[in-house]
């Protein structure tokens, strides 16, 4: 009986080591890319400039749905700088995605954002998050806090349709302060929740955008020192 492999389990072989050699030089570029970039320029809102109960004139706030979403600045005691959060305060029959654009965000591409942010407890949905690489109201990526159902999700909305194609199982409460960061390169993007990376993301929809906060149907949400480094 002969010993010589067949030149078809040769072939598979060499594509299974290709495909793994492949595989693992995609994932070192993008960790590179998420770790490495040199970012030369910053920007904070932590809200405590404008008025207590008052919707600032240069917010520019989208809703997909429905129009009874409302972003207010508010003063909390728990706020982490004080005075005052970003509000998430819609109705409770308020359905679809509202969206809060920072006034002056920059359009970047590689970037690193983050925000402190506490869902409240009552309602019927608790989701709420960062908006990156936002091009219009139905063309962004948002990192999506779920204490409802204990999961962190990256979702990608196209014409008004939002999936999550990445999420992971992790504890998050309602009522305490937590924070998302994402960070964004040409590679894709990486999603932390309280200083722990649980999603990498090789998605490179939407390359370049603007920055703000998400929230869905009727969460009540608080948010603030949302900041960038691009």
């Amino acid at each position: 009986m002969s010993n010589e492999k067949s030149p078809r389990f040769t072939r598979k072989r060499r594509y299974a080591i290709f495909a793994i050699i492949t595989a693992i030089g995609v994932t070192i570029a993008f960790y590179n890319s998420l770790t490495s970039f040199n970012y030369g320029h910053s920007k904070e809102w932590n809200f405590d400039s404008y008025q207590n109960g008052t919707i600032p004139d240069n917010f520019v706030d989208f809703e997909s749905n429905s129009p009874t979403g409302l972003w207010i600045v508010k003063a909390d005691n728990s706020a982490i700088s004080q005075p005052n959060v970003l509000a998430a305060m819609p109705d409770e029959n308020s359905t679809g995605y509202h969206m809060q654009v920072m006034p002056d965000s920059p359009t970047v591409s590689d970037a690193q954002v983050s925000v402190k942010f506490m869902i409240l407890p009552g309602h019927r949905i608790e989701q709420a998050g960062l908006l990156i690489r936002f091009v219009d109201s139905s063309h962004y990526f948002a990192l999506v806090a779920d204490p409802l159902h204990n999961r962190l999700s990256l979702c990608k909305s196209d014409i008004q349709f939002v999936v999550c194609n990445y999420e992971t199982q992790t504890q998050i409460s309602v009522g305490t302060w937590h924070t998302l960061q994402a960070t964004v390169s040409s590679q894709g993007i990486g999603g932390w929740l309280d200083g722990v990376e649980l999603i990498k993301a090789n998605n490179e929809y939407y390359q370049t955008g603007q920055i703000g906060l998400w929230d869905k149907d009727d969460t009540w949400a608080y948010f603030d020192d949302l900041q960038i480094q691009y």
